[in-house]
């Protein structure tokens, strides 16, 4: 079964494959490829910032359109519990890159995880970070054409920034960055090196020559491309402060950046290509993620309220030091250790699966989570694995462990458990040489900095408002419930004492 929504063109050839593509049953899930689009034709154009040229004016009068006809309508009923939960799950933002499905997940642009990786162009194995992008700012698919003209045109603006990441001490950032102290951590490194880098001068010249409001994201835009195209050297630099004997700077976006992590990291020259797919596919799933992450959203945040994106990305970067809430690839990879340490490189499986039952009647499942269906990520990622590295001890550990919560799950009517991409993506790293799994959080966030700046970008088309709730203390929300009745209020028992001492013991 194969739907597609009115105006989305595919060449034959990427039919043929989704044809082939939605026979795969997606790690016991059967996926029915239904592949939607932003409304309207997909440009022809092999220049982006045309291509966005064409979505903005019908976008705008969508926007204004649903303002006017559906203002008043309601969209999420906010409650006492849900203002102390942190809005947990409440629909409160809009965000046009990205939308998270309950069963399916992340959905770029309305298109699935298998969806992505299907019908994204790709260099090498796996879809290129230059195709996502594009998919995320226009929302079409990008032919091959037009993802080697974006390829182009980073390396060119790569090129012209220069003298900010390359030549003696690493350029203009690579000196600041060695000022700093050894304790500071990569993601400080990297919040620092986007503060620093001078990628404002076209929306700045805007500003002193007064331009007109709706034009400030073309400025915006331009300092965005110059970012992006420069993110890999700054990744780089992160690692070992210097940049040298750098073989290939004109690559895709990943090419280049691998070239600088094998400049900073002992990597193998026999896995460096298989290194290249994997990053080009850790990048694509993670190119973007719910507006209500705090790193995505302080981003959302800072560029809405002013118009310097690095400003936007250093301040979210911060935010990534414990992403996500259910295991960092650092965490996961302590957790393997642990495991390691106790049950040693022979598994038994049935002393491994007692020691899970522990842990998660405990909580302490590091890198898995109560959900109903499995992490797309984490399925795409372990596909990878199974074809690349399928006698790495630690990815081995994540999919009896995965196999493990599978049959506990089918025995028992508990809660379902699954793994998140993270439980994957650490061994995964590991056999790569990238063992450092805190720097590993850097490549999370320049993953994510594709859709970051991708939304920043369309706030400014549309000149979207700057999001700004009311606070209230906890004393006034009291006394705004008991003045209108507190229909809802639910009656308590008074503690008795015993309860009272029980509460204070736990909480010591």
């Amino acid at each position: 079964m194969f739907e597609m929504s009115k105006g989305l063109r595919l060449p034959s050839v990427i039919l043929k494959n989704i044809k082939n593509y939605s026979d795969i049953d997606f790690h016991g899930q059967r996926h029915v490829l239904t592949v939607s689009t932003t409304r309207g034709t997909p440009s022809t154009s092999i220049n982006l910032k045309e291509a966005l040229c064409e979505k903005i004016p019908i976008h705008y009068d969508l926007v204004r359109n649903i303002r006017q006809q559906h203002g008043s309508s309601v969209v999420s009923r906010i409650t006492v519990e849900n203002i102390y939960q942190g809005l947990r799950g409440v629909n409160t933002m809009v965000r046009e890159t990205s939308e998270i499905d309950p069963k399916y997940g992340i959905k770029y642009r309305g298109l699935t995880i298998p969806e992505i990786i299907t019908l994204l162009p790709r260099e090498g194995k796996s879809p290129s970070a230059e195709a996502v992008f594009w998919l995320l700012l226009t929302g079409d698919i990008p032919t091959k054409e037009q993802t080697a003209s974006l390829i182009a045109d980073w390396s060119i603006r790569r090129e012209k920034r220069k003298d900010w990441w390359s030549g003696p001490g690493g350029g203009i950032v690579g000196s600041i960055l060695q000022t700093l102290p050894k304790t500071t951590s990569p993601l400080a490194k990297l919040s620092v090196a986007l503060t620093v880098f001078d990628s404002g001068k076209h929306i700045t010249e805007a500003l002193k020559n007064n331009a007109i409001n709706y034009t400030h994201w073309e400025y915006m835009y331009e300092d965005s491309m110059e970012l992006l195209a420069t993110l890999p050297a700054i990744v780089g630099l992160i690692a070992k402060g210097e940049l040298k004997n750098l073989k290939e700077e004109k690559g895709d976006w990943v090419q280049f950046l691998s070239e600088c992590l094998c400049n900073a990291f002992d990597i193998s020259k026999n896995n460096k290509k298989s290194l290249m797919d994997f990053l080009r596919l850790y990048i694509v799933l993670n190119a973007d993620e719910n507006g209500g992450v705090p790193g995505v959203h302080i981003t959302e945040i800072l560029g809405a309220s002013q118009p310097y994106v690095n400003q936007a990305l250093a301040a979210g970067a911060l935010a990534y030091v414990d992403e996500p809430k259910n295991g960092t690839v650092s965490e996961c990879m302590e957790f393997q250790r642990g495991i390691q340490r106790i049950f040693g490189q022979e598994l038994k499986e049935e002393k491994l699966r007692n020691y899970i039952a522990t842990l998660i009647q405990r909580d302490k499942l590091t890198g898995y989570k109560e959900a109903e269906f499995s992490d797309p990520k984490y399925i795409a990622l372990e596909n990878y694995a199974r074809e690349y590295l399928p006698n790495d001890f630690g990815v081995q550990l994540s999919q009896t462990i995965t196999n493990i919560l599978t049959t506990m799950m089918k025995s028992t009517k508990g809660k379902k458990i699954h793994p998140e991409q993270t439980a994957i993506a650490a061994p995964i790293f590991q056999f790569y040489g990238l063992r450092d799994m805190k720097f590993n959080q850097v490549l999370l966030c320049i993953s994510r900095a594709l859709g970051a700046v991708a939304s920043v970008i369309w706030a400014r088309a549309v000149n979207a408002s700057i999001e700004q709730p009311t606070s209230k203390c906890t004393y006034t929300y009291l006394n705004s419930i008991q003045r209108t009745g507190g229909k809802h209020t639910k009656k308590l028992k008074p503690w008795n004492t015993l309860e009272y001492f029980q509460i204070i013991y736990l909480l010591l």
